[in-house]
């Protein structure tokens, strides 16, 4: 039987993400998945202080105790922040980047073992858990290696814009030299099974030139030549809605006016800047390629709000939505109890 649960992990302590998580709770419905938050309570109900919002827990250490969280409860799995001292608020901090990863390494090994379906996840600062782990490069990359792929994609979805990309995190000078006609086709691949897993199976493809004006046959670049247009027609040939390359500049506005579902960026900015113009607090980042579902923010920390219960949930909400969607799509997991 499906567990109707739903990690839930509120990203580094000196940020927003506490108290996103706190107004989150108070606001939830009773029905659907429930939370399961993975965290310290002292570092929330201080977040809730913050906004005059209380919460009430069910402890469970264990995945049995998972079985336990009923459907108008919050589960609380604590990760317990070190001494007495809670982190400071609105700065980067390197005992707390160590702690907001200690949550994501907690949560790891449940869905693993598909004890959990999928989680969701707050605002983290990279700066931070690089302090104490130089290599750590983000959320996306954890939960790959945590999902055991090294086939995966960061889909950001602000609806009706959905983007995914190419490349994520590398700098922008390495970006044509990782781009390959076997990486841009597992992308465009990784966009059709999300369309299917949106239940839109049939939706069109979009994807960008890396160039301007998608290279002008070859005057600004041969990589639309090279190699995006023969991807594309590999995928054309499996039977895929993919149309391209086409020109950044005017592939959203036609996206937006329903033309295409899902968009193929090259590289991170390509994809994000339009998206976050469209609707910057109700965006959505899907790891996409994994055994599980995972869903995050599309925000970060906002270290100079922490502490001020100004913060919205609004992506955290959009985020917990879609993770719901998507699970509802997906065939019954056998999960563990």
């Amino acid at each position: 039987m499906v567990l109707p649960v739903l990690a839930l992990t509120p990203g580094d302590p000196c940020g927003v993400g506490p108290e996103v998580a706190m107004r989150f709770l108070a606001e939830l419905p009773t029905g659907g998945r429930r939370p399961v938050l993975f965290g310290d309570r002292r570092i929330l109900e201080r977040a809730g202080r913050s906004l005059n919002v209380e919460a009430s827990w069910v402890t469970v250490s264990t995945p049995e105790d998972l079985a336990g969280v009923g459907p108008s409860d919050v589960g609380l799995w604590e990760v317990l922040w070190p001494g007495d001292r809670l982190p400071p608020l609105g700065q980067v901090d390197a005992e707390a980047g160590a702690y907001a990863l200690r949550c994501l390494e907690t949560v790891a090994p449940l869905l693993s073992a598909r004890h959990l379906p999928g989680v969701v996840t707050g605002p983290i600062s990279k700066e931070a858990i690089q302090l104490t782990v130089p290599d750590f490069i983000g959320h996306t990359e954890f939960f790959a290696r945590v999902g055991r792929t090294s086939r995966y994609g960061m889909l950001l979805v602000v609806e009706p814009l959905r983007a995914l990309h190419v490349t994520a995190h590398v700098a922008f000078r390495d970006v044509p030299a990782c781009l390959t006609v076997e990486r841009i086709r597992e992308t465009i691949a990784l966009a059709h099974e999300s369309l299917a897993a949106l239940g839109e199976p049939d939706g069109a493809i979009a994807v960008c030139g890396l160039n301007p004006h998608a290279g002008e046959a070859g005057h600004f670049g041969r990589e639309e030549i090279d190699l995006i247009a023969p991807a594309i027609e590999a995928e054309r040939r499996r039977g895929l809605n993919v149309h391209g390359p086409l020109p950044p500049d005017t592939v959203f506005y036609r996206a937006l006016a329903g033309e295409f579902q899902v968009i193929v960026c090259m590289y991170h900015d390509q994809g994000h800047i339009p998206l976050k113009m469209h609707g910057f607090d109700r965006g959505v980042n899907v790891t996409v390629g994994l055994p599980f579902v995972r869903t995050s923010v599309d925000h970060g920390t906002a270290f100079e709000l922490a502490g001020t219960g100004t913060a919205s949930h609004r992506s955290l909400q959009a985020a917990w939505d879609l993770a719901q969607r998507l699970l509802d799509s997906r065939e019954p997991l056998a999960l563990r109890p």
